[in-house]
């Protein structure tokens, strides 16, 4: 005798369907704000890799094929706009741009490479994993 009435049946999501971790990549050149970034993501469930340059992003986004990127405007060796412009070549994956900086030109440039978002820092755990799976639930234009 099932514990459901007639007309109701159990149901399970196949394993192909059901939620899986989404994988955020946080490319930060700050060691400690990149282990912050990823404790917070990590707390809330989400599968982190950090990079500490744009060289170092671009093998991490062709090897893993993250979901998401938390991209710091301000790397050593490329500016984060210009990462943004190369990962928006191949790819729709959202990229939510991060700075300090809260210079205008900084942030209009990263919107005009590709970037879904723009927050500053410092950044609130709350805000960040909000605007994460905002973007992480709507889909994203090529």
């Amino acid at each position: 005798m099932s514990r459901f009435p007639c007309s109701a049946k159990e149901f399970t999501l196949p394993s192909t369907l059901a939620t899986k971790p989404s994988k955020v990549l946080v490319v930060e050149s700050n060691p400690a704000m990149a282990e912050i970034e990823g404790l917070v993501l990590a707390s809330a469930g989400h599968v982190v890799v950090s990079a500490r340059n744009a060289q170092r992003a671009l093998t991490a986004v062709r090897r893993w094929h993250p979901d998401l990127v938390l991209l710091e405007l301000d790397l050593p060796d490329l500016p984060g706009a210009h990462l943004c412009r190369q990962l928006r070549n191949s790819s729709s994956i959202p990229v939510i741009a991060i700075s300090l900086d809260c210079n205008p030109d900084a942030i209009d440039e990263a919107y005009a490479a590709g970037a879904c978002d723009y927050l500053p820092k410092p950044l609130r755990s709350r805000h960040l994993l909000d605007c994460i799976d905002a973007h992480l639930a709507s889909p994203q234009l090529v």
